[in-house]
């Protein structure tokens, strides 16, 4: 949702008006097999500042993560990493 004002003589300029812009990455795990798995992973991605959703796609070894902020890919992998899986970036 986007609020825009404007002011005679100026471009129309959107502002968020304080709703929080959303990131949704993907990512590729290795060795994902089970629901415990899925769990580990969501759960230690769960812990990075900023993150607000995490769904594993077992069969197709896929990470969708979504966040009020970009993420730094090491923060992901090392998340993944102390889960016991392996991010192919």
């Amino acid at each position: 949702m986007f609020v825009v004002s404007a002011d005679i003589g100026s471009a129309a300029v959107p502002r968020t008006g304080g709703v929080a812009t959303m990131t949704t990455t993907t990512y590729t795990v290795k060795g994902m097999t089970c629901g415990h798995c899925a769990s580990a992973v969501e759960t230690e991605i769960g812990k990075i500042d900023a993150v607000t959703s995490v769904q594993v796609d077992l069969k197709g070894g896929a990470v969708r993560v979504e966040s009020t902020a970009p993420l730094a890919d090491a923060d992901v992998v090392a998340a993944v990493d102390e889960a016991g899986y392996e991010v192919v970036l």
